[in-house]
């Protein structure tokens, strides 16, 4: 099956966004040393309506909107490194994980059968001139605090999209069950294989593009690999 390329509907993408991530992580709506009667009257307040408000604008304007580029692909585990084949077949492409040096002694390649299988990877995004356009006016305009939820809502936005396109790829492969795998987190750190996710999923086609420093642009996408079976979890390799 070679690359595809997704127009997720927002409609099934909203359901997908991490609102307390969105308004604690993004837009610091944190407790600190409030009382929780207030903290909470805040969150269903002032940070709620922000939330309601930029949810159902985005909706209108369609100022940030999802796209997904897919790719299923033949692999094979070997060791600490994950083989895997080219769309059209060629010579495996290696790819190398760090293992953890206690407790189960993970690595991402654990998750495939040694006798082969299949990885799912995506690039998925929000970004687009528009928006980009949308957010220069916002700052030469000065409406910083405008622009600075914007900003977290993309970035969120962008999250909920991969956590769309996670779930149908599994559902693609016949389970719900898996774990993905970002370039530069613990148990992934190579940021190069975001290269590598790009060219496979053929992210050209929904405007993604990575820099000289291996940085996905425009700066609200995000790829991953993902390992499609009941066992795969997300890991630290510290522990």
């Amino acid at each position: 099956m070679g690359p595809q390329i997704w127009d997720p509907p927002m409609e099934e993408v909203n359901p997908c966004l991490e609102r307390m991530s969105l308004l604690v992580g993004r837009w610091g709506y944190k407790k600190g040393n409030l009382p929780e009667a207030e903290y909470r009257q805040i969150l269903k307040g002032e940070a709620q309506a922000h939330y309601e408000r930029l949810l159902r604008e985005n909706m209108e304007k369609r100022l940030f909107v999802p796209r997904a580029a897919v790719a299923w692909l033949a692999c094979r585990p070997d060791g600490d490194t994950l083989q895997v084949v080219p769309h059209g077949g060629g010579e495996p492409v290696p790819l190398s994980f760090p293992r953890q040096k206690i407790r189960e002694r993970l690595s991402i390649p654990d998750f495939f059968a040694p006798d082969g299988d299949v990885a799912g990877f995506f690039t998925v995004t929000v970004g687009n001139p528009e928006a980009s356009a949308a957010m220069a006016r916002l700052q030469d305009e000065g409406a910083y605090q405008e622009y600075f939820l914007w900003t977290g809502f993309a970035a969120e936005y962008a999250d909920a999209v991969a956590e769309w396109a996670h779930r149908r790829m599994l559902e693609f492969l016949g389970g719900k069950q898996g774990a993905r795998f970002g370039p530069g987190y613990p148990s992934c750190p190579d940021m190069t294989l975001s290269r590598r996710i790009c060219d496979w999923t053929e992210a050209w086609r929904i405007g993604v593009e990575v820099t000289d420093s291996d940085m996905l642009s425009p700066e609200m996408s995000t790829s991953a690999l993902i390992a499609p079976r009941p066992r795969a979890r997300v890991f630290n390799t510290l522990e």
